[in-house]
């Protein structure tokens, strides 16, 4: 069996640079629980995340978010 993956879709408060959202996007990726991390072109608000839930909690995602210093919600997935 693979890995067990879930979404999670996060809305960025601030309007971040370019090099602060590729910043972001390389620590999400960075923590071992994390599949994949991407923010759109087009809606540099929000950032989806994909995620083994058996490892990590969306929370607690949003909370490695909060901590680089970007204020950020959970939307949902």
């Amino acid at each position: 069996m693979g890995r067990a993956m879930a979404d999670v879709m996060i809305h960025i408060d601030e309007t971040l640079s370019s090099e602060s959202l590729r910043k972001l996007e390389e620590t999400m990726r960075e923590d071992e629980c994390v599949i994949s991390a991407g923010i759109p072109a087009g809606n540099v608000h929000m950032m989806l995340v994909a995620y083994d839930p058996e490892c990590v909690a969306a929370i607690d995602i949003l909370e490695k978010v909060k901590e680089t210093g970007v204020h950020a919600e959970l939307v949902g997935m």
